[in-house]
């Protein structure tokens, strides 16, 4: 089955309101989510394991613990990363309106390669983004994205890390990647994009040799354009378990409606 991308983020939008997220994090979730699929990521995949994650509270469940020299470090409550990621960029974006660099540490919460998106949203608003995670087999994972690269660019890898680490540390500040959990991620929102895209030539370079993974722009932007002209092939089976956890949603609308009585209004 194909699917337009306004048909797969109202699909995924049900899914996030029938886990009762408010609707302004429940259009953010389905935007990540929508996007992450039609550049060619397992978005719904990541959605259904990350269920169980779901927090109705949002940003309320976030909790800063500590704030020195630039570092915002965050309890995320469990929280889903496809929540709290664009949530954070958003939050870093604000907060890049004062400071060169803005520097965020998560902890307790998800992560996959779905941060790619907060961190193409980060980029479309002129501004360098890094994110750093550890993937599922404890590798090193850097999501690079900069105004001047169209999609973000993919760097998975011990010699990826040690390449970000040389280029940026020094001017963007220092990544405690060593003690970095499976329950953690970083995200680092700059005004110095050059100093990424500088990066980013750097890496492409070096991975010509096969010493990491690395996964172009290119690679996304030519998925999501097939994607969005052509329609997204989609799982049926997923798309229709999805379906049935999304329309709780409709019976806990219906449900309610009776309670109230018909045009009655809510507190």
């Amino acid at each position: 089955m194909r699917v337009s991308f306004v048909e797969m983020f109202n699909h995924c939008k049900k899914v996030f309101l029938a886990c009762d997220i408010p609707y302004g994090c429940a259009d953010d979730g389905a935007g990540v989510v929508t996007w992450s699929e039609f550049v060619g990521l397992p978005g719904m995949h990541v959605l259904q394991r990350e269920i169980p994650n779901m927090h109705p509270p949002g940003m309320e469940s976030v909790n800063l613990l500590q704030e020195s020299e630039g570092l915002l470090h965050f309890d995320g409550g469990k929280q889903s990363a496809i929540i709290l990621g664009k949530l954070m960029a958003d939050y870093a974006l604000s907060q890049a309106e004062t400071r060169e660099t803005v520097r965020v540490h998560m902890e307790n919460t998800t992560r996959s390669h779905l941060l790619a998106q907060p961190a193409n949203y980060i980029a479309s608003r002129n501004r360098g983004c890094l994110i750093n995670y550890k993937t599922r087999d404890g590798l090193p994972m850097w999501i690079l994205s900069t105004p001047e690269i169209a999609y973000p660019v993919f760097a998975e890898g011990t010699k990826a890390e040690e390449m970000v680490q040389h280029s940026l540390t020094a001017e963007l500040g220092q990544y405690e990647t060593t003690s970095l959990m499976s329950d953690d991620f970083w995200l680092v929102c700059t005004t110095k994009t050059n100093l990424i895209t500088s990066c980013i030539r750097n890496l492409r370079q070096e991975a010509k040799y096969g010493t990491f993974q690395l996964t172009e722009s290119a690679k996304l932007k030519a998925i999501f354009e097939r994607n969005f002209n052509n329609g997204l092939e989609v799982n049926d089976q997923l798309w229709q378990e999805l379906d049935d956890i999304g329309r709780q949603t409709l019976v806990s609308a219906t449900e309610e409606s009776r309670q109230r009585g018909a045009g009655e209004m809510g507190p």
